[in-house]
């Protein structure tokens, strides 16, 4: 009974958060500021994204009773983080690790209009959308190469979910290789970091934030830095060698042996 409650009084703090206090202060505060500052964007964002995520990842702790261990930040310059896909909470628990530049997630298109303060935070950060339906549109695919780009500059940070989809059981999806080869082709010169989350697949919807996060217990460990090769033959092998890597970690915090990596898929990379 106390767990239930728990994880109901949490769904409906942010709820009303997203609603009467997320959405609004981006629209009327955030978007004006930084449409007259320009040159604030970047530290406004930054310190958003990071705040946003602290309060969501505490009010989970604190109010859903969920437990949640995790590694240090990661060093304060623009890297990519690839990560394993389990729950909503992934994205702010790996925000929380960030402390460079505001990061740039590819996002189903879905996640840019139809959910109350995530929507407009993913288009106030520019976060490219994708539809994943079969091959990636030329819109799409310009849209990715813009926030490679930016991560080569230095501008922005990149979260990359490579599985596509969050997972049932909590078991490594095969990772869709299109997105992390055109992101890798533009950005090699940055260092890439794995971030493994388990113990967060019982929290795929927001039905399931409803009825169970009080109790579940996360941790989230982070490997690396990895050194993208240059070349592009060689970036196939290291995008598989990731994918074992990760595959090798999650079976280690869960005391298995890893299951044979899957053939990767092709689609577009989405968060």
């Amino acid at each position: 009974m106390i767990r239930a409650t728990q994880s109901l009084l949490f769904s409906v703090i942010y709820s009303i958060y997203l609603v009467a206090v997320m959405l609004p202060f981006q629209e009327l505060v955030l978007r004006p500021l930084c449409a007259l500052k320009p040159k604030w964007r970047p530290a406004i964002l930054r310190w958003w994204f990071r705040f946003s995520a602290e309060w969501v990842v505490g009010l989970a702790r604190v109010v859903g009773g969920m437990r949640f261990q995790s590694d240090g930040p990661l060093p304060a310059e623009p890297l990519i983080l690839v990560m394993n896909h389990q729950s909503l909470l992934d994205i702010p628990a790996a925000v929380r690790l960030l402390r460079g530049p505001y990061p740039v997630i590819p996002t189903r298109e879905y996640y840019t209009r139809w959910i109350p303060g995530i929507s407009g935070l993913a288009r106030l950060a520019g976060f490219p959308a994708l539809k994943q339906s079969g091959r990636a549109s030329r819109a799409e695919h310009q849209a990715l190469v813009a926030a490679a780009e930016a991560v080569k500059r230095g501008d922005r940070t990149m979260l990359i979910y490579p599985e596509g989809h969050r997972s049932k059981d909590g078991e490594l999806l095969p990772f869709m290789t299109q997105g992390l080869r055109l992101v890798f082709r533009h950005t090699h010169e940055r260092p890439v970091y794995l971030a493994v989350i388990d113990g967060a697949w019982k929290m795929r919807s927001f039905a399931d934030i409803m009825l169970r996060i009080s109790g579940q217990n996360i941790t989230l460990r982070v490997h690396g830095p990895y050194t993208v090769p240059a070349g592009r033959s060689e970036q196939e092998a290291f995008i598989a060698g990731l994918e074992t890597d990760m595959a090798s970690a999650l079976a280690r915090r869960r005391g298995t042996t890893p299951s044979a990596v899957p053939l990767a898929r092709t689609a577009p990379l989405v968060g």
